[in-house]
C-alpha cells in the first residue's frame, strides 16, 4: 500500500509552457491526501521559490528542497539539512570570487550570486525564477550551488568541481552541485525514516536526470510523458505528458485514485 508520493516540480508538476499546475494534477494530490497518502514535494527549489508556486489551497506534508539537501515541514520549518562540505565550500567559494561561471549559492534562508551568464538568465527566466542581486558571499552552510551550462563533456567546471560534491543535471542548461553523499533519495530516505514509512510504501514521479535516482529508490518510479528517455528507461511506468493529465492517469492506473 502506498503511503507516501514524491513529487519532483519543474516538468512534472509545473508546465514549462504554461507555468501552471494542470488542473488534473492540483485535483488528484487533493484526493491522495482525502485518502489518506503523503504528498511529497521532492525539488531543487528553494523554499522561498516553493512559496510562490500557483498552489491555490493545496498543501504538501513535506518539502524536500534543494534536491533533498534541506527538508522541511508542512509550514516549512527546517527538519533536517546536508550542507556541502567546508573544505569544499571554500573550494566552491574561491570559484566563486573568480567569476569564471556562473554561480547561484543557495543557503537556508538566502541566495547570492556572482553574476549572471546570459545563460542563467535564459534558463532561470524560462521557469520565472527570479535570480537574487546579492553578489556578496553569506557566511553559512551552502546547501547547493547551481551553474549553468550544456556540454557536460567540454565544460570547465565539471572537470574541476571539488571532490566531495556531485553534480545532477535538471535541465538542458543547468546543474545543481550538492554534498557528495546528496540527492532526493537521501532525503527521501530520511524523511519515511521520521514518518515510519517503508520504501515499499513509497512513490515518485519525475521527468529529468536528478530525479533518475529517485524513480529508482521507490517501490514505484513514474516518469512522465514529456520526461528525458534515461528517464524513462528506469521508470516503473511511463505516463502521458504533463499537459496531458500524466499524473492524474497514472495514479488512476495504480488505482490511487
Amino acid at each position: 500500500m502506498i503511503k507516501a508520493v514524491f513529487f519532483d516540480v519543474d516538468g512534472t508538476l509545473l508546465s514549462i509552457g504554461s507555468g501552471e499546475i494542470p488542473q488534473s494534477t492540483l485535483r488528484s494530490l487533493k484526493q491522495l491526501k482525502e485518502k489518506g497518502i503523503q504528498i511529497v514535494l521532492a525539488t531543487g527549489r528553494h523554499a522561498n521559490e516553493i512559496k510562490q508556486m500557483p498552489l491555490g489551497d493545496l498543501t504538501f506534508d513535506g518539502y524536500l528542497s534543494l534536491n533533498g539537501q534541506l527538508c522541511l515541514d508542512e509550514e516549512f520549518n527546517t527538519l533536517f539539512g546536508s550542507p556541502i562540505c567546508e573544505k569544499a565550500k571554500e573550494e566552491l567559494f574561491e570559484i566563486y570570487r573568480k567569476k569564471e561561471v556562473s554561480l547561484i549559492l543557495t543557503m537556508e534562508k538566502e541566495q547570492c550570486v556572482n553574476y549572471v551568464s546570459d545563460l542563467a538568465d535564459q534558463v532561470m527566466t524560462d521557469i520565472g525564477i527570479t535570480i537574487p542581486e546579492k553578489p556578496d558571499l553569506v557566511p553559512g552552510d551552502i546547501y547547493q550551488i547551481t551553474t549553468f551550462y550544456k556540454d557536460d563533456d567540454d565544460c570547465w567546471f565539471n572537470k574541476n568541481c571539488p571532490t566531495d560534491c556531485r553534480i545532477t543535471r535538471w535541465c538542458d542548461g543547468a546543474v545543481d552541485i550538492l554534498a557528495k553523499e546528496g540527492g532526493k533519495v537521501s532525503g527521501i530516505k530520511e524523511y519515511i525514516k521520521r514518518q515510519g514509512i517503508d520504501q515499499s510504501e513509497t512513490m515518485a514521479f519525475g521527468d529529468a536526470e536528478n530525479d533518475m535516482e529517485m524513480l529508482e529508490f521507490c517501490s514505484i518510479g513514474v516518469a512522465m510523458g514529456n520526461g528525458k528517455d534515461e528517464v524513462k528507461a528506469v521508470a516503473d511506468y511511463v505516463t502521458a505528458d504533463i499537459d496531458d493529465d500524466g499524473i492524474e492517469k497514472a495514479l488512476k492506473h495504480y488505482k490511487l485514485i
